[in-house]
């Protein structure tokens, strides 16, 4: 069974008291171990000298005098009539109604006995046109809904516009909305048009992260270009009110002319961004094209180079054969570096490597170079007419590399010419003028 020394009010004004009664520690001292006012705890001692550890117990506010059932009755009408109201607001209108007083504490044990104490707050969002006093101010980001394209499949509308000019600042069907076409299309923005002093988002993982600030890609990198990442509230469609609406007028103006492959539907789209930007009467805008507020104003450049910004970063240990495992390739690296650690950054298809601060190699992910390392090497020299000669058989790779040289490899029944650590052609052995890939960008 309880007793009153079971309350944990009492025990821990107990232990302040008795240690300024017993003569340990003075009235202010024991008042700041239990950060309270100097004359709060004289009270204390004086309540306990009077009432024993009865004087302890808090205090009820107010009138004593018990409620009647009638008054509780209309309380707890009060409250089932709208459960937002507080108790300050229910005992404003038990007087103002009834005519009957009661404190807001008590009216919150009345109501918690019926298990109707707890409130439902409701948020009302005041909805507002906003925009930007100036170019670059903000950009919209986002992604319009999937249409289907013969040929293709589902395909994707990136795009980022202008808040103040409307200006399409860069845009490009995609076949995904994956977080590397958001930072491909960026980086070609920026490069364009300057950076923003804001981009606002979606709440898509392409964006933001859902276990953490600045856990995306995107993130770290409007981090590192000194731009402010701003997310749109769910259920807030008016938001993106400018980009929404832009949606809606290309999917009748240029879809219902324009779908076709997707390289088709990116050349000619370009076309009429620019017809957009520089002629369309926006309505907007008092009948003036977008172009006609995106002037008169110094871009900002970003500082540094793109793809150490844009580039994911990785650690690797430099293996005993002078290699690196990274995404399931295997990449030559210098031998001096043997156990060494060296930095790699990627960005698309592009790898770098860093050891010391020193750029040791760049690669393209498409090319299996173990498979190169693993077979023999020929070296051969680019005649004046753009031609490799192996095994009397002519190959051709262009009169631009007439006086280089070249590697190559031969891979079952494939000749590979690796003109660069980022070009790589592939013939039909005996085949010179049989193209089957070329990876170049």
């Amino acid at each position: 069974m309880k007793t009153i020394y079971d309350n944990k009010t009492v025990q821990s004004r107990l232990k302040h008291v008795l240690q300024v009664i017993d003569n340990d520690i003075s009235v202010a001292e024991a008042a700041r171990n239990a950060n309270v006012a100097w004359k709060t705890m004289k009270q204390w001692i004086n309540r306990f000298k009077q009432e024993g550890v009865n004087g302890l117990l808090n205090k009820p506010r107010g009138s004593t005098e018990p409620v009647d059932d009638d008054t509780q009755e209309k309380i707890i009408e009060l409250k089932r009539e709208n459960r937002c109201r507080s108790c300050r607001k229910i005992r404003d209108l038990l007087e103002e109604r009834h005519g009957k007083k009661a404190h807001r504490q008590t009216i919150w044990h009345i109501l918690k006995e019926v298990g109707e104490n707890k409130r439902d707050k409701r948020s009302f969002k005041v909805y507002h046109d906003f925009e930007r006093p100036r170019p670059n101010s903000l950009w919209q980001v986002d992604f319009m809904d999937a249409i289907v394209v013969e040929g293709v499949g589902l395909v994707y509308l990136l795009l980022f516009i202008d808040d103040y000019s409307r200006k399409i600042m860069g845009a490009k069907f995609v076949t995904s909305r994956s977080e590397q076409h958001v930072l491909e299309l960026l980086w070609q923005a920026i490069c364009q048009n300057g950076m923003p002093s804001q981009i606002y988002s979606d709440q898509g993982t392409q964006f933001k992260s859902h276990l953490g600030k600045g856990f995306t890609r995107f993130e770290k990198v409007c981090k590192r270009l000194g731009i402010g990442p701003i997310f749109a509230s769910v259920n807030y469609p008016e938001g993106k009110g400018k980009i929404e609406r832009l949606f809606g007028f290309i999917q009748d103006d240029f879809l219902t002319e324009y779908v076709t492959g997707l390289y088709d539907m990116n050349a000619k789209f370009d076309n009429w961004i620019r017809w957009y930007d520089e002629k369309h009467e926006h309505s907007s805008l008092g009948g003036l094209p977008p172009n006609s507020r995106y002037m008169n104003f110094k871009p900002r450049m970003p500082e540094g180079d793109m793809f150490d910004i844009f580039a994911e970063r990785a650690l690797r240990k430099v293996r005993k054969n002078a290699t690196i495992s990274f995404r399931g390739q295997i990449y030559p690296v210098d031998p001096q570096y043997v156990n060494e650690k060296v930095e790699i950054l990627v960005f698309g298809n592009d790898i770098r490597i860093y050891g010391q601060s020193k750029l040791l190699a760049e690669y393209d992910s498409r090319i299996d170079y173990h498979e190169k390392m693993l077979r023999r090497t020929y070296t051969r020299l680019v005649r004046k007419e753009g031609a490799i000669k192996f095994h009397n058989v002519r190959y051709f790779v262009g009169p631009e590399l007439a006086g280089q040289r070249v590697e190559v490899v031969i891979i079952r029944d494939q000749l590979r010419a690796f003109l660069s650590s980022k070009r790589l052609l592939i013939f039909k052995l005996g085949e010179g003028d049989a193209v089957l890939v070329n990876t170049d960008r």
